[in-house]
């Protein structure tokens, strides 16, 4: 099989002909059609993610089942499926035995088996979703980080009936994050540093972009506040800053973080009781209520689309924050 290999930290992905993978117990092999390009990528890159060189990246895979490994047996061959980041816990630790796998310490990823910039991806089946009738691979793929990420920090912030939601950032977190909220019923607005994205907010479904300054705290307080901020935004300054803006018992939930907190208005977490929590993907049902959205017409991702000859050229565009609003690599024959 063809597939991206990283060799070296920092340097361009080199094409490889690899051996097919072969499926082991528990096991499927999945014909990749699609991969989506997140900045987690970037960041496996630059060396941020405890990977083991050389490596076939890529955490966003949909494709169909080709082959099936022993005792596999809620997939059949020809099963249009994507699979999640982390794909099984080691079965016998507390968090596995509670139906918790996302919680093990020692999950089983595609940092360990491989991703899907590739012909061919080995995955264990418990990592594996079927992808609804009629949701193209295209849109799909989305599904795996940004909405399952989104998702995810949209129910661990526990939303109830009639609150507020504010989404820190569109990008490929955030235009996913948008669309999810208000399409389980909830009030959301948008706090964002660019005027066409606060204006493209609406078309997503929030009520209001908000442009914001260097205080997006004091800009969200000044529209009214938030009951819950989903922090999508990389910029760990602009994440301090927002807690003004919560409203009492307000929860910031961040998932695009790469750098330290310094949040400096304490009042507000003291006297209005708000919290601050980290996310990213938890419960398989996120997942699963992410597609069903899709698939219903409720969410669209936004993609552009690119041959995977072309993951280099995509990578830096990645990087440098010219992606509107998530880059998908097609297989070669698409």
């Amino acid at each position: 099989m063809r597939a991206a290999v990283i060799t070296r930290l920092n340097s361009p992905w080199e094409f490889q002909e690899l051996a097919d993978p072969v499926a082991g117990p528990g096991q499927v092999v999945v014909r990749i059609r699609a991969c989506g390009m997140c900045f987690s990528d970037v960041l496996v890159h630059r060396g941020h993610w405890p990977v083991q060189l050389p490596i076939v990246p890529g955490h966003e895979p949909v494709g169909e089942v080709v082959q099936l490994g022993p005792g596999v047996t809620t997939l059949r061959v020809g099963d249009r499926v994507g699979v999640s980041w982390m794909q099984r816990g080691e079965g016998r630790c507390v968090q596995c035995q509670s139906g918790r796998p996302v919680r093990c310490e020692h999950t089983q990823t595609w940092m360990d088996l491989g991703g899907g910039y590739a012909d061919l991806m080995l995955a264990w089946e418990t990592g594996c979703f079927l992808l609804p009738e009629g949701l193209a691979y295209s849109d799909a793929a989305v599904a795996f980080c940004a909405g399952y990420t989104s998702m995810s920090g949209l129910r661990n912030a526990d939303p109830k009936p009639g609150e507020r939601v504010c989404v820190l950032g569109v990008g490929g977190l955030g235009h996913m994050a948008v669309q999810l909220a208000a399409a389980i019923g909830l009030e959301t607005v948008v706090l964002t540093t660019s005027p066409d994205k606060a204006e493209y907010a609406e078309e997503l479904g929030a009520v209001r972009g908000i442009v914001t300054g260097d205080d997006p705290g004091k800009a969200l307080a000044d529209a009214g506040g938030a009951d819950i901020v989903l922090a999508t935004t990389t910029s760990a300054e602009l994440v301090s800053k927002v807690v003004s803006g919560l409203r009492h018992s307000g929860r910031l939930v961040t998932m695009g973080v790469t750098g330290p907190l310094q949040i400096d208005d304490m009042m507000t977490l003291l006297f209005k009781q708000c919290s601050i929590k980290g996310s990213t993907h938890n419960n398989r049902a996120d997942l699963v209520e992410v597609l069903q959205l899709m698939a219903a017409g409720k969410v669209k991702p936004r993609v552009e689309l690119f041959p995977r000859a072309e993951i280099n050229d995509v990578l830096k565009r990645v990087e440098a924050g010219q992606v509107r609003y998530r880059a998908v690599l097609q297989d070669d024959s698409a």
